[in-house]
């Protein structure tokens, strides 16, 4: 059960003044947790609740669906385990902008999404690449990243991202420092770091790693150690 307080503003808007989620099995109440926050009950905000089965166990979880309003930010789930040892924790992920796919894989639940850290972190948001991510919840009750188990869909990523780079590269008003930077996160988890690094060199050497004039990203040799570090903080080791 999931109960909202709320007050119409008009035109689909509301004021919320609570976001409660209440999980009963056999009778037992094993989840009351309220859901408000500045941001996931602000004006626009929307909720949705589903029940579905996410961990593989005899019961489907609860999944409420949160779009905290506003751009490029906001699409959250919190999902209520209801039964094995963390039987009453609410996990709660942060999708960003790409929000998630749900589908069973090999006996697995993926959350199939892509990496939001990416979006501005080299360019504006429109020329942003977001690489793959692929998230299960793990025996640990927790949210896991196994897009290594995924390398199917890091493929197909990576060629997406390739042909909008050729696309782009060379062009005069051409900017290639998002989706080169998504395809090279894609080569590392495919293995194929000396591949990403052969290209950052040759676009450097070409001048393709310019942005628009007076932006405020890292550009030409800036960029490639920028991205460098990007890649090995968030755990993209080739």
């Amino acid at each position: 059960m999931m109960s909202i307080k709320r007050q119409s503003r008009g035109q689909g808007f509301y004021n919320f003044r609570s976001l409660r989620l209440v999980v009963r099995v056999g009778g037992k109440t094993i989840v009351d947790q309220g859901l408000c926050g500045s941001e996931r009950c602000s004006i626009g905000s929307h909720h949705t609740l589903t029940l579905e089965n996410v961990t593989g166990g005899p019961l489907k979880e609860a999944v409420v669906s949160l779009y905290t309003g506003g751009a490029h930010c906001c699409f959250e789930s919190a999902v209520a385990l209801v039964d094995g040892p963390h039987r009453g924790r609410v996990l709660v992920h942060n999708w960003g902008d790409p929000g998630y796919e749900g589908h069973w894989h090999d006996g697995v639940y993926d959350f199939i999404t892509a990496d939001d850290r990416f979006a501005y972190a080299f360019t504006s948001f429109a020329a942003s690449g977001l690489p793959m991510l692929v998230l299960t919840i793990d025996p640990a009750g927790h949210f896991a990243d196994v897009t290594s188990t995924r390398l199917d869909l890091v493929k197909a990523d990576a060629k997406q991202w390739w042909k909008a780079y050729l696309a782009e590269r060379g062009k005069p008003d051409g900017e290639v420092r998002g989706v080169l930077a998504a395809w090279c996160a894609d080569e590392y988890r495919l293995g194929e770091k000396p591949t990403c690094i052969t290209e950052l060199a040759n676009a450097l050497k070409k001048g393709w790693l310019h942005g628009p004039g007076g932006d405020i990203w890292p550009q030409s040799a800036k960029y490639v150690a920028a991205l460098q570090r990007s890649l090995a903080k968030w755990g993209y080791t080739g």
